[in-house]
């Protein structure tokens, strides 16, 4: 055992040239192209990483970009809404006015029929009355006066009654 623990100067020396040739040999073989992948990864992956932040930054400014325009189409949105409700409010005010006139008309334009219906009816009626009148007259005066002469009687008596006693006015002449 102890044969193990103690070195050997010539084992010793024989493992240190072997592992210095194996050095020397792959630093001429192996070294070098093992560097350079090693060296070209390093590069790939600081070019990633650079290629990564700027991806994200880009997105980032998209993302803000597509925030301000949210925003702007949000507001546009909003202004086009209150305008269509004010313009919808002034034409149903609009409307409501055109119908209230055109009530206003209808009801003047009713008022005049029915005044002009209450004149003529009233006409009709002092026509009839007068007529009724000259009718009953004839009976009671048999033959004593014609009828034109009845007609214009019983017209100056209504025309009398008219004048003492207004309320009984039967219409416009």
């Amino acid at each position: 055992m102890e044969a193990l623990i103690r070195p050997e100067f010539g084992l010793m020396f024989w493992t240190i040239t072997c592992f210095v040739l194996l050095v020397l040999v792959l630093s001429k073989t192996a070294w070098k192209p093992l560097m350079q992948a090693v060296e070209e990864r390093e590069r790939a992956i600081k070019h990633d990483l650079h290629s990564a932040e700027t991806a994200r930054a880009g997105a980032e400014k998209l993302k803000a970009e597509l925030d301000a325009q949210m925003a702007a189409m949000k507001t546009e949105i909003q202004r086009r809404m209150d305008e269509a409700r004010l313009s919808a409010e002034k034409e149903t005010d609009l409307l409501i006015e055109e119908a209230r006139r055109a009530a206003g008309v209808i009801v003047d334009s009713a008022k005049k029929e029915i005044e002009t219906q209450k004149a003529e009816a009233a006409r009709e009626l002092k026509g009839k009355v007068a007529e009724l009148a000259v009718l009953a007259a004839e009976r009671i005066l048999v033959h004593q006066l014609d009828h034109r002469a009845n007609t214009d009687l019983a017209g100056r008596y209504l025309a009398e009654l008219e004048k003492e006693r207004p309320e009984l006015k039967l219409g416009a002449d």
